[in-house]
């Protein structure tokens, strides 16, 4: 797949995807609360050396590991401008930080063991194959036990990656107030880019990959934007 090429439109189209995760289009709310809690239950007062793939602006970080005793952060992303959001995001008091320039379905340039790997609305842009590669790669990156939480668009059990796009093309085409330009990038997005997996399909990815499924829940408030959290514990 050209990712890069993804990452050009991307970078243009930066505000409109600001604006789907601030009114929470893709339940990105919701599910980040469920990662909150659940990693706050798992690590307690543990030391959590923390890996990002896809980052973003890293924007709900914060957040999502304010209750956690956050040691180190280290992020990937496809998109400089954004990483340099992130740098200034993360910029957090004891926490050590490195940021790499890099698509997340070639070798990653992190280096180490992580007890937490994240990814939030990524993986789903690779395929089959990629997803495969990658969560192999994360698991001889984890330390034992150590959890990998994936928040992520899926396909529903009865859908094809055809059904997918034309439910979630009707769902992006009844919000009124996108709009115009960014309207027709998000549907071309979701055309091109989006290769969504079912629970079971990732479930299947995991279990290759000496991954166990610890915990998922579907997004139940947004039928018409499949959406889940899914928690693997390195077994």
């Amino acid at each position: 797949m050209n990712h890069h090429s993804e990452v050009d439109i991307f970078n243009e189209q930066w505000q409109c995807y600001r604006w789907l995760v601030d009114n929470n289009v893709m339940g990105h709310q919701q599910l980040m609360r469920l990662a909150t809690d659940k990693l706050m239950q798992h690590y307690g007062d543990q030391k959590v050396n923390l890996l990002d793939l896809g980052c973003g602006d890293a924007s709900l970080v914060p957040e999502m590991t304010r209750r956690l005793s956050l040691t180190s952060y280290t992020a990937v992303d496809l998109a400089e401008s954004v990483l340099a959001i992130a740098r200034q995001n993360m910029q957090q008091p004891g926490v050590v930080s490195q940021f790499f320039l890099s698509n997340i379905f070639e070798p990653l340039p992190a280096k180490g063991s992580y007890n937490l790997i994240f990814s939030s609305f990524a993986i789903h842009h690779g395929s089959l194959s990629e997803k495969q590669a990658l969560f192999s790669e994360l698991r001889n990156k984890a330390e034992p036990d150590g959890l990998f939480v994936m928040i992520d668009a899926i396909r529903l059990n009865h859908q094809s990656r055809d059904d997918y796009i034309e439910k979630v093309g009707q769902y992006f085409r009844s919000i009124s107030a996108l709009q115009g330009d960014w309207k027709n990038f998000v549907l071309d997005h979701v055309s091109q880019y989006d290769f969504p997996e079912s629970i079971a399909q990732l479930v299947a990815i995991g279990e290759q990959a000496r991954w166990r499924l610890l915990d998922h829940q579907i997004l139940a408030e947004l039928p018409d934007y499949p959406a889940a959290i899914m928690v693997f514990q390195a077994s």
